[in-house]
């Protein structure tokens, strides 16, 4: 009973961390999602993150901390949660897999829609933020199956 509630409860806290992400992406007001005239896209590899990096001084510190790491920490939770929830496929490259086309989804929703930029380098930061989020993961259920003992120092 207590497997069958803490899985209603992952999709629960799944569900809502997608809810709580399409708002952010699709309709806030206070992330520049609203509709613009034509479309505005980004195909270069790092272009926005070479320029977040050089224009700290002129655009400040929060805008790359929004650009680049809010991008990472936006996907974390999807790694994080994901993997629980798939239970055949318990990989990084499998969870990368799902965040990339997740992502790949989202930016060009943005795009038909224009409320935001489809953007290669969101592609990136976005997969990596999964990734992170299933190391993260893989980490917490190491540590919580050594409390238990049921694994020694070695991993096995």
């Amino acid at each position: 009973m207590r497997k069958v509630f803490g899985r209603l409860f992952l999709w629960i806290a799944f569900l809502a961390y997608l809810g709580v992400l399409a708002y952010f992406l699709f309709f806030s007001s206070a992330c520049g999602r609203d509709a613009h005239s034509g479309y505005r896209y980004n195909l270069v590899p790092f272009f926005e993150i070479r320029r977040a990096v050089l224009s700290t001084k002129t655009m400040g510190l929060f805008y790359l901390m929004v650009n680049i790491f809010g991008n990472i920490l936006a996907f974390m939770p999807f790694g994080f949660l994901f993997s629980p929830l798939s239970k055949r496929k318990r990989s990084l490259l499998f969870v990368c897999g799902c965040s990339f086309l997740l992502s790949f989804l989202v930016e060009v929703i943005q795009l038909v829609t224009q409320t935001g930029t489809f953007d290669v380098d969101d592609l990136l930061l976005n997969t990596l933020g999964g990734g992170l989020g299933f190391l993260c993961y893989a980490w917490w259920q190491n540590a919580r199956k050594k409390r238990r003992g049921e694994i020694d120092e070695t991993g096995n």
